[in-house]
C-alpha cells in the first residue's frame, strides 16, 4: 500500500512539474507563426499559440500530415511549462537574429511572426542554434507525431497484406505499356491465360522490402514496382487498380 502511494505521488509530482504557473500564464501573449521554405518546391507551415480559458494551447494549421489518403488536418494540443520555455526562447531568438541572416543557399527561409501587437519578419538562412520552427513543432506536437507514425504503420501493414499473392497484370504486354491504368487480378493459375501479359508476385516474406517502396506521406499512396512508380487507385480482395506515373 505504501509503495502504491509513493508511485501515485511521483506521478502527480511529474504532472505538476510541467504545469504553467499563474505568472507565466499572465505574461503570455498570443503568437501566430507562419513559415515557408524551399526553392523549386515551397513548403508552407503555420501554427498559433493562444490562451484558451485558463490554459495555453497550440494549433498546427499547416501542412497536413498524411497517412495514405487520410489526414487529421489540424492538430491541437495543450502547452506545458517546458513547451512554453522553448516558445519563449524561439521568440527571443527571432528578435535577435532578424537582421543577421545570410543568403547562402537556393532554399531560403521566410518567417512571419506576430505577437504582443508586433510583427517579426525574417528572410534568409539564419543560425537558430536548434530552436527553429522544425524544433518547435517537433517538441510541441511530439505525441501527435508519434500517433502519426503509428497510423502510417497501420496503412503500410494493410497495403502489404492486400498485395500478398500472385497477380496477372492487365496493362503491360510483352514489355510495352498498353494502358496507364493497370488492373491486377489475383490468380492461382500456373501461367497467365494471355500470352505476353505480366505476372507479379508479392511474397509475405518480403513485406519489409515492400513497405520500404511505399510512399504514403503526400496525400495518396504510391508504390515502386520494378523500375516504375504507380499510384494505388483502388484495392479489393482479388483486384487492385493502379495508375502508371513514371
Amino acid at each position: 500500500m505504501r509503495n502504491h502511494l509513493i508511485i501515485l505521488l511521483l506521478i502527480l509530482t511529474s504532472c505538476n512539474s510541467d504545469k504553467i504557473d499563474k505568472a507565466e500564464f499572465n505574461d503570455f501573449s498570443d503568437i501566430e507563426i507562419r513559415y515557408r521554405t524551399g526553392d523549386e518546391r515551397i513548403e508552407f507551415y503555420s501554427m498559433e499559440i493562444f490562451k484558451s480559458g485558463e490554459k495555453i494551447k497550440a494549433i498546427k494549421k499547416s501542412p497536413f500530415y498524411y497517412y495514405g489518403s487520410g489526414t487529421d488536418s489540424t492538430w491541437t494540443t495543450e502547452i506545458g511549462k517546458s513547451d512554453l520555455k522553448l516558445i519563449t526562447e524561439f521568440i527571443n531568438k527571432a528578435k535577435s537574429i532578424k537582421d543577421t541572416c545570410s543568403f547562402n543557399s537556393s532554399s531560403i527561409d521566410y518567417y512571419d511572426i506576430k505577437t504582443n501587437g508586433k510583427e517579426i519578419k525574417i528572410v534568409g538562412n539564419c543560425e537558430w542554434n536548434g530552436i527553429d520552427y522544425d524544433s518547435l513543432e517537433s517538441k510541441i506536437f511530439k505525441h501527435k507525431f508519434i500517433e502519426l507514425e503509428k497510423k502510417r504503420k497501420i496503412v503500410a501493414d494493410s497495403l502489404a497484406r492486400s498485395f500478398n499473392g500472385i497477380w496477372d497484370v492487365s496493362g503491360w504486354e510483352n514489355g510495352v505499356l498498353k494502358n496507364r491504368n493497370l488492373v491486377l487480378t489475383r490468380t492461382t493459375e500456373k501461367e497467365p491465360k494471355i500470352d505476353g501479359i505480366y505476372r507479379w508476385t508479392f511474397e509475405k516474406e518480403k513485406e519489409v522490402e515492400f513497405k520500404e517502396k511505399l510512399d504514403i506521406d503526400e496525400g495518396s499512396t504510391l508504390i515502386e514496382i520494378g523500375a516504375s512508380t504507380y499510384k494505388v487507385l483502388n484495392i479489393e480482395n482479388d483486384k487492385i487498380e493502379l495508375k502508371y506515373l513514371w
